[in-house]
């Protein structure tokens, strides 16, 4: 049965939606007076206003009833979408949880590089409609050369909504990572959103400490961590957009930086960290949990992708788990090298949830076709990261 709470958040949309619509016309809207995205888009302001309305406290009956969609579904969506028409092997399964955005083949494996998106949702939301097309209007954004050489991947990694929790996700992550390794590419990049980041941080850690891993995951037998392509290669690279580092920590307000937070999408409780957990020891599991409380001589010299350049983290400047990831990016940046941008008004994964929206559709398709990404700050950002290293 669907929580009392929730419901009241579905019955109260109206009243979200109309309070948008006229402080939009009127004083403007929080976001309207923040980031250019929203100034001349009312549907992007009520969009984000109901979608923060929604967000928070989530339970699991409330995701199963009104949000869960398979995998199949979300591809099912976008079968006809004009952008699609042009991705080889669209939606083709690399092994059991993980699926072709788009397989180049042009130069063979080794020769190609591919882009694995982890996708976002505090390990307990399913891939949504506009993440999905985030990497599909991303391939459009690359340079034309790049993009010739470059395959992306997804994972559709188990949720904690079906009671999959800690190490699943990551098991399954390097599950995808040894299939890619056994099909011949050796160029793998790992990018994620949120939660996303904080596997892509892990699968990080696993490959690059294997010590500390065999002993870590022996505590696990019922994965079998013995991957056929052990030892891996590192990652090539590591793109975090909003990095979710400490899944059991709320967030403290006001934020260090004092800015307003209103309508951020970012996690103000524990809940979904707490789904991540269950009943395991979170000091036991600390190193691949809570980022904050590692240190870079024990947990990250060894993470090459961060110690030479090729680490790119972006976060929103309105987010609420900015301090968070500041904290982080003190402890993992001892040498300097990770580039650190913040999205001027941004919200948490605005890539995601706000820049996307322009790309849904068949007129967002042909803009992307177009090549048209004017003034997307997190798109133009990654773009340039990739083509500088692919």
């Amino acid at each position: 049965m669907i929580t009392p709470g929730f419901v009241w958040k579905v019955i109260t949309i109206p009243i979200t939606a109309l309070k948008t619509f006229l402080q939009y016309f009127t004083v403007g809207t929080v976001y309207q007076r923040t980031s250019h995205e929203f100034k001349s888009s009312l549907w992007k302001n009520i969009h984000l206003a109901i979608e923060c309305h929604l967000a928070g406290n989530l339970h699991k009956v409330d995701v199963q009833t009104f949000v869960y969609r398979p995998v199949s579904e979300v591809f099912k969506q976008f079968e006809n979408n004009p952008m699609v028409a042009g991705l080889n092997n669209f939606g083709k399964k690399l092994e059991e949880r993980s699926y072709w955005i788009v397989q180049n083949e042009a130069e063979g494996p080794e020769k190609e590089d591919v882009i694995v998106y982890l996708h976002g949702g505090g390990y307990l939301l399913n891939i949504f409609e506009s993440q999905f097309v985030t990497f599909i209007a991303f391939y459009y954004s690359l340079p034309e050369e790049t993009r010739k050489k470059t395959s992306i991947l997804i994972v559709d990694y188990s949720l904690t909504l079906h009671d999959h929790i800690y190490p699943t996700q990551l098991w399954e992550t390097l599950r995808a990572y040894n299939e890619l390794l056994s099909n011949g590419y050796k160029n793998i990049h790992l990018v994620g959103d949120s939660a996303g980041t904080h596997l892509a941080l892990s699968v990080s850690r696993y490959i690059s400490y294997p010590e500390e891993s065999a002993k870590q995951f022996a505590l696990f037998p019922q994965f079998d961590f013995n991957f056929s392509r052990q030892p891996f290669p590192q990652p090539k690279s590591l793109v975090l957009i909003s990095p979710w580092v400490e899944p059991c920590t709320a967030p403290v307000e006001p934020t260090k930086h004092g800015v307003d937070t209103t309508g951020d999408l970012g996690a103000r409780d524990t809940l979904m960290g707490d789904y991540y957990t269950g009943d395991l020891d979170r000091e036991v599991i600390n190193n691949f949990l809570t980022f904050t409380n590692t240190n870079f001589d024990e947990h990250w010299a060894k993470v090459d992708p961060i110690n030479n350049g090729n680490t790119l983290v972006i976060e929103g400047e309105r987010e609420i788990l900015r301090d968070s990831v500041e904290e982080f990016l003190q402890i993992i940046n001892k040498n300097g090298k990770v580039d650190y941008q913040v999205d001027k008004g941004g919200i948490h994964a605005g890539m995601v949830y706000v820049e996307a929206l322009d790309y849904l559709g068949d007129s967002g398709a042909k803009r992307a076709l177009a090549g048209d990404f004017e003034d997307k700050f997190s798109y133009n950002t990654i773009s340039k990261f990739y083509a500088e290293r692919i």
